[in-house]
């Protein structure tokens, strides 16, 4: 079965400044997952339980229809994420600016670990076993605590596309 992709739309810039390449056509679907899927660093952003903005990089593996991210159980961002799951993803790659805005929700079962542990070796070549609930390995970034690891997915409403460079228009994807 095939997976139905989302649909595009156009974020016409209006005031001061704004401009787009006259032509410029929307990103593909297809090229902002090849970024999502691209080893890059990701920047999360949760909510604190006062509301205000907590921001972090993490690894953010895309696996449609989700983004896997990992997390020490006593990082604030955990704690954000089980108190409050809406969240946003950003990432820069190849001149596009990719903004992911969803709610993530903490992964338990064995299948959907296995799933995530298979994106993070695909997009960062990092190898990670299934440890009951949580995700180890035998390393981890220098300031994350150390594994093993919550794994969080994200469930996208709407991935947002902007041009380092005039050379699309911006884009707007909605997630049912």
């Amino acid at each position: 079965m095939k997976k139905q992709e989302p649909e595009a739309e156009a974020i016409t810039p209006t005031g001061k400044g704004a401009s787009v390449t006259p032509g410029s056509q929307l990103l593909d679907w297809a090229d902002a997952v090849r970024r999502l899927t691209t080893g890059s660093f990701r920047w999360l952003t949760t909510l604190r339980p006062d509301g205000s903005p907590h921001v972090m990089p993490v690894f953010g593996a895309w696996s449609e229809p989700v983004v896997f991210v990992a997390s020490k159980a006593s990082a604030r961002k955990s704690r954000n994420l089980d108190a409050d799951g809406r969240c946003v993803l950003t990432t820069a790659v190849d001149n596009v600016h990719l903004i992911v805005e969803g709610t993530a929700n903490r992964v338990l079962d064995e299948a959907t670990l296995g799933r995530a542990s298979d994106a993070f070796e695909q997009v960062y070549g990092w190898p990670t076993t299934i440890a009951g609930d949580e995700l180890d390995s035998e390393y981890g970034a220098p300031t994350s605590g150390g594994p093993p690891y919550r794994v969080y997915q994200i469930m996208p409403s709407k991935v947002i596309a902007l041009p380092a460079a005039a050379d699309f228009m911006p884009t707007r994807w909605r997630f049912t």
